[in-house]
């Protein structure tokens, strides 16, 4: 599918958002934001509940249309892209669950490479042995080899958020949103993800993803975004953003107990 668009490598693109606004009804949840996501680097989105941070990464992901502004990958407005196009470039991680898909893991991690079929239906994309081989990487790295047969609604929230991280992986996006991606994983595959992420940055991938957890922001994102929810934001390193007053300006007082900056004692 010809896109026009030129990538500096393989993996990196960039994407440029200029005085976008998102509105919630009356409200105005994010004024006039302009960022551009970087090719390797690792962005952190933080807000309270309600801010934007999902409404955000859909219409990054072209599913919705901001209230104004404007979105461009590589130079190319997001929203003259066909959906498959974009698919090709940008992947997205919603908030939910799986509901209502009934076949195998493996079929449902199969479907993270829907973009790239030259006539893509869900038939052609059921398992057989060579599909299952393309897809043992990402089956090995979150640990589904051994649940690849199973029906996905059988499996816990958890091994079904795996199962999801597995078909984005699949998909191999230029550009990964990921909206509360440590939903339903327990620590050691929150340090996975949190892996995953910064090896395909590494790679000069870009990864956004929307997190509640001020340490791993801290310890994972190379630029943090806050989001404020009445329209102001907050775009700086961690180093700048995460302060005692800067998390309690965002989220409510007594919020500061949920950082500790490097060697300083818990409060308490």
């Amino acid at each position: 599918m010809a896109t026009n668009l030129s990538r500096p490598t393989p993996q990196a693109m960039y994407l440029a958002i200029q005085q976008l606004s998102l509105h919630a009804g009356p409200r105005t949840l994010v004024d006039s934001l302009d960022l551009t996501l970087e090719p390797g680097e690792v962005l952190g989105i933080l807000g309270a509940n309600g801010a934007g941070k999902s409404t955000l990464l859909s219409v990054l992901a072209g599913l919705e249309r901001p209230a104004s502004g404007r979105v461009a990958l590589d130079g190319r407005a997001l929203d003259t892209l066909p959906p498959l196009a974009r698919a090709q470039y940008i992947g997205l991680l919603p908030q939910g669950d799986a509901d209502g898909f009934f076949g195998s893991v493996l079929d449902f991690v199969g479907l993270g490479r829907y973009p790239f079929k030259e006539t893509p239906s869900f038939d052609r994309l059921r398992t057989n042995g060579k599909h299952a081989s393309d897809l043992s990487a990402q089956l090995a790295t979150w640990e589904l080899a051994d649940l690849a047969q199973r029906p996905l609604d059988t499996l816990s929230g958890g091994e079904r958020q795996r199962a999801r991280l597995a078909q984005l992986a699949a998909q191999q996006p230029c550009i990964a949103l990921l909206d509360e991606p440590l939903t339903h994983l327990d620590p050691a595959h929150q340090a996975r993800l949190l892996a995953w992420a910064r090896r395909e940055a590494d790679t000069g991938r870009s990864v956004v993803m929307t997190l509640h957890d001020p340490n791993w922001a801290a310890s994972h994102c190379d630029r943090l975004l806050f989001l404020h929810g009445d329209g102001r934001w907050q775009l700086g390193s961690p180093g700048e953003l995460l302060t005692p007053d800067g998390l309690e300006a965002l989220y409510g007082p007594g919020t500061a107990r949920l950082w500790r900056q490097p060697g300083q004692a818990q409060p308490v």
